[in-house]
């Protein structure tokens, strides 16, 4: 084949092959067809959900430390993940997956209904409360549905899809809100509404999977005396697991001390509107995520959890101090001001898609042995997640208030770094020391204390 020819045809079969997705076993093609849809519809509706709290600062006059209602209001459903997760290990997955789901769709509904900021944001984080509980039975069912050789993949693939959807979805109803912005009022509630019924959509889709789980035994009422001994037989026996909680710990309260104050930081202080916050906040970073985050998965398979997480920390942690250098250069060119903030942005989107599905999907099953202790592991990530959630946002606002974004932006980012360096030292314990390098050769293990 000439020369020409082949250089055409590679780059056209690269194409090919990033829109075909995954070669899936085909008894597992269903699940995967309904997973995807049903995440498509969900991410929809977070792209509109995504603008509540633009929405709050510029349409309904909220104050600066509203802002981190949302995450501290989420932390609550994450402590009740520690008796949810134990409950979920002896019962069928579906319902806590179709009962919070509903919940999170109602929310955003009352949302439409409410012209009060303070509630409107209250609802937001209830809504996110929801959507945290049924994560760890989302996590059992991709486990249960997929092989351990292809998960990555899939749930790589899926993200990536659904990356594009919040992507497109936050950039339209951005550009509705800029259109209205003198008076947005309806227009809020008419995208609240239809989160709603984007979300409900989404879950009927997926409560058509087949979920592949056989319960043993009868079905017997779980106290929390019993999800309370059995977090503790987990974190006194599994050392490994120990430190993997302690380090996701400082990652989430690093990245959760500033999050919140991104948008206050760039309408404020950048003084960016609707669309160029949305585009810094989502559009920019979702649109690298559609690139990246089906190889990242791929990768995911192949390699340690703890090497995938040490880089992903690492371009997670160098946006925001990007950020806040923004105001000195800007200072020195004005240029800085749009450069910066698209430089930072982008390396969190190459990175932002690989986090997500490690951290609310994958890395559990590293540490936890396949059957029941899938959710109480994955309650126990929750947990330490709503401990940051609370304890985060805080210590976020009392910088604020001491100092400004700009230090908040500075702190939160040199403790991300700090959890990527700490990654990669967990790497090179565990690649000395011959232990299970990926999640397929963990599965092998049946008992955590094997390590």
């Amino acid at each position: 084949m000439p020369r020409a020819i082949e250089a055409f045809i590679d780059p056209l079969n690269a194409v090919v092959d990033f829109f075909r997705g995954p070669d899936l076993p085909a008894e597992v093609r269903g699940t995967y067809r309904r997973h995807l849809s049903y995440v498509i519809f969900d991410a929809a509706a977070a792209g509109i959900l995504a603008n509540a709290p633009v929405m709050a600062i510029k349409g309904m006059g909220s104050p600066d430390w509203q802002m981190a209602l949302q995450l501290s209001i989420s932390s609550i459903g994450m402590f009740l993940i520690i008796h949810l997760g134990g409950v979920m290990a002896v019962r069928r997955k579906m319902p806590f997956v179709l009962g919070p789901g509903a919940a999170y769709a109602i929310c955003s509904l009352l949302m439409a209904l409410t012209d009060n900021v303070l509630a409107f944001l209250i609802l937001l984080g209830c809504g996110s409360l929801f959507e945290v509980i049924l994560r760890p039975a989302v996590t059992a069912i991709i486990r249960l549905n997929y092989p351990v050789e292809v998960r990555g993949a899939a749930a790589g693939e899926i993200r990536k899809w659904s990356s594009i959807t919040f992507l497109l979805t936050g950039l339209c109803a951005s550009f509705l809100l800029d259109r209205v912005a003198d008076s947005p009022r309806w227009m809020i509630k008419g995208q609240m509404i239809g989160a709603a019924a984007l979300s409900l959509i989404g879950y009927w889709i997926f409560s058509g999977i087949k979920v592949k789980e056989t319960l043993r035994g009868p079905r017997r009422r779980v106290t929390l005396a019993d999800t309370f001994t059995q977090s503790w037989r987990i974190i006194s026996t599994d050392a490994r697991f120990r430190r993997y909680l302690a380090i996701g710990f400082l990652y989430c309260f690093g990245g959760l001390a500033y999050v919140s104050f991104v948008p206050v930081f760039l309408t404020k202080d950048l003084h960016f509107g609707y669309v160029g916050a949305s585009v810094l906040i989502h559009i920019l970073p979702s649109t690298l995520a559609f690139i990246s985050t089906g190889l990242l998965g791929q990768w995911i398979d192949r390699v340690s959890t703890w090497k995938a997480w040490s880089w992903i920390r690492l371009g997670w942690g160098i946006d925001p101090i990007i950020l806040a250098l923004t105001p000195l250069a800007a200072d020195a060119h004005v240029a800085a001001i749009v450069v910066l903030p698209v430089l930072g942005r982008l390396f969190r989107g190459a990175v932002m898609g690989g986090s997500w599905i490690l951290w609310w999907q994958l890395a559990v099953n590293h540490f936890a042995p396949p059957g029941g202790d899938t959710t109480r592991y994955m309650g126990l990530v929750l947990f330490v997640n709503g401990l940051s959630r609370l304890a985060a946002p805080l210590f976020g606002a009392l910088v604020l208030a001491q100092f400004s974004v700009v230090v908040v932006l500075l702190i939160g980012g040199s403790i991300v770094l700090l959890t990527s360096a700490l990654s990669a030292r967990e790497y090179a314990r565990e690649r000395n020391g011959a232990l299970p390098p990926t999640m397929a050769d963990f599965e092998g293990h049946s008992r955590p204390e094997d390590f």
